[in-house]
């Protein structure tokens, strides 16, 4: 692959790892009911604060976006990983009707992952 191909999927992955943030923190916010989203948390085992908790995860998933755009670095990339990780194994574990999901929610983490790692190898190799 060219450096210039490979600056282009950097780029590619980038913009789309900041689109993927940005749309879950708009649509948990403001068009997912929001009592669904806090049974599911309340299933997870967050029963104190749970609105608190709904809300702090929206701003992450938004921060998570801004910083995709604004401020990528090889530690953001893999915080990404461990947020990613850590969310898909709660909803294993206590929403397991998620795993088996035709539309795939949790498998599709995998290749999103795949891309987290590609982003943060890029960075350190050309930061």
């Amino acid at each position: 692959m060219t450096p210039a191909n490979l600056r282009r999927l950097y780029w590619t992955l980038r913009l789309g790892m900041a689109f993927i943030w940005l749309w879950t923190a708009l649509v948990s916010w403001y068009l997912y009911p929001h009592a669904e989203s806090l049974a599911w948390l309340r299933r997870s085992g967050v029963t104190l604060h749970t609105e608190q908790v709904f809300a702090a995860s929206c701003l992450a998933d938004l921060a998570m976006g801004i910083a995709s755009l604004l401020h990528a670095r090889p530690w953001l990339w893999w915080m990404q990983c461990a947020l990613v990780a850590g969310y898909s194994l709660v909803i294993a574990v206590f929403l397991p009707e998620f795993l088996i999901h035709p539309f795939g929610p949790l498998t599709k983490n995998i290749p999103l992952v795949t891309g987290l790692v590609f982003l943060a190898l890029y960075e350190k190799s050309h930061g």
